[in-house]
């Protein structure tokens, strides 16, 4: 199986001749690489964790591609037959669903989003930073009215007897049971302050046997922010079993 890392948490998963993609989205940081739509729809149906713009906005624009699906919760369904979407394009999906597209078998489980805390709320507020992207920001909150979170989706993606559990939000539900000992667990890193240590303790509970970073660039600035992952890794490295690290670069592709 492959995983290939297209910013944000836009992620490719392959297997044989058959993919999926996750969570397509263009930064609105144009110091960024980007893909097009139409290169994008080439690499599989579409599956969404959960309906913020950041993972559900150009969803739209890649369906104009092709006969490919998007698989999403009812919330995110309704938003995209909002923008014109052709309705049989469309697959809803909860919990417990299984879909099988070729080689790949992804099961949908029940998550949450990550709980923004206060200094990052503050940050993404009032700094200097945010004042340089102010008409990002504009544009960013007149979006997460249209763009509702909604019912938060995690995935386990089965193929050649290999486990992936693919998050788009750092959080769990405490209604789902999740696999454990996977061997690749998919991180978002962004979304609060002590995330060197939160993140830690979300490893201890999975226990993967590796780690695949996501979700870490500056896609939305202000919102966002460039993540500096080494206090988390040195923190991990405490930890008294050693679990690999995949720090992906745009656009590469990773064997596991």
């Amino acid at each position: 199986m492959e995983i290939k890392f297209l910013g944000n948490a836009t992620i490719v998963f392959s297997c044989q001749n058959d993919s999926i993609l996750f969570d397509p989205f263009f930064p609105l940081n144009k110091l960024l690489p980007s893909s097009s739509p139409k290169e994008l729809s080439e690499e599989g149906d579409i599956f969404i964790t959960h309906g913020h713009f950041d993972h559900l906005m150009h969803v739209a624009d890649v369906l104009l591609y092709g006969e490919k699906k998007v698989y999403c919760s009812k919330g995110a369904a309704k938003t995209l037959l909002r923008e014109g979407v052709n309705e049989e394009k469309i697959e809803v999906i909860k919990s417990g669903d299984v879909i099988k597209k070729g080689s790949l078998k992804v099961t949908v489980l029940k998550s949450e989003h990550i709980l923004f805390d206060i200094p990052t709320i503050l940050k993404s507020l009032f700094s200097n930073y945010t004042i340089k992207h102010f008409n990002n920001l504009i544009k960013i909150i007149k979006l997460s009215f249209h763009y509702r979170k909604g019912e938060v989706f995690a995935f386990l993606i089965e193929a050649e007897n290999k486990k992936v559990l693919h998050f788009g939000s750092l959080n769990l539900s405490e209604e789902q049971k999740y696999p454990k000992n996977v061997d690749l667990l998919t991180l978002p890193y962004q979304g609060r302050s002590d995330l060197s240590t939160y993140a830690v303790s979300f490893i201890d509970f999975l226990s993967p046997k590796k780690v695949y970073m996501h979700h870490f660039d500056d896609s939305f600035p202000p919102v966002s922010a460039p993540m500096n992952i080494l206090p988390f890794i040195k923190n991990l490295s405490k930890r008294e079993t050693k679990i690999p690290v995949i720090i992906p670069k745009y656009g590469e592709s990773v064997t596991f």
